[in-house]
């Protein structure tokens, strides 16, 4: 989950710590949000797109890609 969201953390952070520390987060909260565990709120969501310098036009790509079962 959230994998290409990890991708850009790890391209622009280097760990999830300074992510954490950059949003003023602790780490275990940030890893529950990639985990799945706790939804990111929007502010949140608007937040990391600012940190991570990910333009809003592609915040589905980073938190609302969903995988579809074709029948």
């Amino acid at each position: 989950m959230y994998a290409k969201l990890k991708g850009k953390i790890k391209e622009v952070y280097n760990t999830q710590k300074a992510f954490a520390e950059a949003m003023e987060m602790s780490e275990s909260a940030v890893g529950q949000r990639l985990s799945g565990i706790t939804q990111w709120k929007p502010e949140e969501m608007a937040k990391a797109c600012d940190l991570l310098g990910i333009p809003m036009t592609e915040i589905h790509l980073y938190f609302f890609n969903q995988k579809v079962q074709i029948s």
